[in-house]
């Protein structure tokens, strides 16, 4: 009986069922851009068939028609392809992409990779029960002769069906019942890069592995294009409303200041208003909240997408938001950039806790602008494979003894990263006060990384950089992969030392985007280029992010926007001027 059911059908079966688990879990996940409309199903059915068909094929003609081997490798490539989404889907929220798999260094380092093993749960041992079927199946199979004409023949049934969905969908409405919407639509679903470029999960689902990795790999050869009149008019308008909220009130306040920007990793503005046992969770920055010299603004939008962390420095050094399909930093990096360095114009130095190879680090702070930058490997302790923020702050301090004013720095902290399996902090202990392990450690780290902060103010108080430093504190992105903060997604902003009062300053929602309009608002930057956000500091401040701003980031990144003569002419810094 078993041998006369295990036939190949059923091993093919097996491998749409990985496809189907692996979807499955984007939609479950709540991780599909658009809302799935009825024939959505269907492309997402031809989809699957289509990857498995075409796998088995290609296959097939690899093992010289050795049927089994065939099938054993068409199987076991759809359950690593289904596993590996599943994993770096419950991390990043997006399939897997080539530009992901470019970055294996980063993605395998020890952050991420303890954070995936914290992420393991005992019921994702049921991923593997198509394990022990195959087993079974190709242990007892039978039948394989003219298996490839035949699947050849599946292939083209199931995009006769595809297509199908397509006009039953069209001649359901009168208003649709046109050869030219059917055509537009048809082609939108199937092949466009417009669905690829802007709801990559999307162009997933519908399409399948195969056909968006196709249009990736046509991406990335395509490297930069030529903007049309039309996309550049756009993104004159773009700049033209950002240019708009500026309010160049504080320009001449802050030409011999220093600038010091620290980069908090995934810190959320619920933490300011925790106590434990009686205990503040961030007791300076609280303080620092409650100063009325002080700006601080807890309703801040995340503006991220698939690069995480890389992403929120994108955002903040070049007022750009990032890619939605692909990496950024896998495409900035080769492309000039209007980096807040350029702007600032002054000696500028980024310090990282990494290797500076980690997102391609060595490579982005050159296309910010960054005069100098230290990585993990520049410091002279002894440490782990990545500083913790101790030893970030302490390299900072060293930097800052011998620093020429006024100076540019970038700090980026680590030690508040996923996992939180464990306690940070000796002074903020998770045990004894009820709170869910997760939270606990979390709140450890937060009020760890919060001393070191304010050892970093009382050096600067001590060394006399405070007074004469504007201080930006903010978070790259919040926690992923985690229901912290509930409802509450926002991340926190100070600036510290601002040139104007802070009631001044937009108090309401805002998004990462504005950080970079306002810090060139206040600085009184000079050029055509002040990023896509809005000025904080406009008295008619309104929180704006349409379609077309992450059209117009996208363009300027995927073509030589910054390169042109026309943009380096008005684009002059004050490093340009000295």
């Amino acid at each position: 009986m078993i041998r006369k059911a295990s036939s190949p059908w059923m091993l093919l079966a097996l491998c749409a069922v990985n496809l189907i688990v692996m979807h499955y879990h984007f939609v479950s996940a709540g991780d599909i851009e658009d809302e799935l409309e009825f024939t959505a199903y269907f492309d997402n059915f031809t989809g699957i068939a289509i990857d498995v068909v075409v796998v088995f094929l290609l296959s097939c003609l690899l093992c010289l028609k050795r049927m089994k081997l065939a099938l054993s490798i068409t199987f076991f490539l759809t359950f690593f392809w289904m596993f590996s989404n599943l994993i770096y889907g419950r991390f990043f929220h997006h399939y897997l992409t080539l530009s992901a798999i470019g970055q294996g260094g980063t993605l395998f380092d020890k952050q991420i990779l303890d954070s995936v093993i914290a992420g393991l749960r005992w019921n994702d041992l049921l991923f593997f029960l198509p394990i022990p079927l195959y087993v079974v199946i190709i242990r007892n199979m039978c039948n394989v002769n003219k298996l490839m004409s035949k699947t050849f023949l599946v292939l083209v049934v199931v995009c006769c069906i595809d297509f199908g969905s397509h006009i039953f969908y069209c001649s359901m409405s009168p208003e649709t019942r046109y050869v030219s919407f059917f055509l537009h639509r048809f082609y939108h679903r199937q092949f466009s890069d417009h669905l690829f470029l802007c709801d990559p999960n999307h162009s997933s689902y519908r399409r399948g592995a195969i056909r968006n990795l196709l249009h990736e790999v046509t991406f990335i050869l395509q490297g930069t294009f030529d903007l049309s009149e039309k996309q550049y008019k756009l993104i004159s308008t773009e700049m033209h409303d950002a240019r708009q909220s500026l309010s160049f009130s504080s320009s001449s306040l802050l030409v011999d200041k220093n600038v010091i920007f620290i980069l908090v990793e995934s810190y959320m503005s619920f933490t300011s208003e925790m106590m434990v046992n009686g205990q503040e969770v961030t007791p300076f920055l609280n303080s620092l909240k409650r100063d009325s010299t002080v700006y601080y603004n807890g309703n801040m939008n995340e503006n991220v997408t698939i690069g995480e962390s890389s992403d929120g420095q994108f955002i903040y050094m070049t007022g750009i938001l990032p890619l939605r399909s692909v990496i950024t930093v896998s495409k900035a990096r080769f492309i000039s950039l209007p980096g807040l360095p350029k702007v600032l114009g002054r000696d500028s130095r980024m310090i990282i806790p990494t290797t500076s190879t980690v997102w391609n680090q060595d490579e982005m702070c050159r296309q910010y602008g960054f005069d100098h930058y230290y990585s993990s490997t520049d410091y002279e302790g002894d440490h782990e494979v990545y500083l913790n923020d101790e030893q970030i702050f302490k390299m900072a301090m060293e930097k800052d003894k011998n620093a020429k004013q006024p100076f540019f720095s970038v700090i980026l902290t680590m030690s508040m990263h996923q996992p939180y399996t464990s306690q940070i902090s000796p002074f903020f202990p998770k045990a004894g006060h009820h709170l869910d392990n997760e939270l606990a450690c979390y709140l450890s780290a937060c009020h760890y990384t919060d001393r070191q902060i304010a050892d970093y103010f009382d050096h600067l108080k001590k060394t006399g950089l405070y007074e004469n430093s504007l201080i930006v504190i903010a978070a790259d992105h919040h926690v992923h992969n985690s229901d912290l903060g509930g409802d509450n997604k926002h991340i926190p902003l100070y600036i510290v030392n601002a040139p104007i009062k802070p009631k001044q300053i937009w108090q309401g929602e805002c998004n990462q985007l504005d950080v970079y309009t306002t810090l060139f608002d206040m600085i009184g930057g000079s050029g055509e280029w002040c990023g896509l956000g809005r000025s904080l500091l406009s008295p008619n401040y309104e929180k704006y992010i349409s379609v077309q701003t992450w059209n117009v980031s996208e363009w300027v990144i995927m073509s030589k926007y910054f390169d042109l003569d026309k943009v380096k002419e008005s684009y002059v810094t004050k490093k340009q001027n000295n």
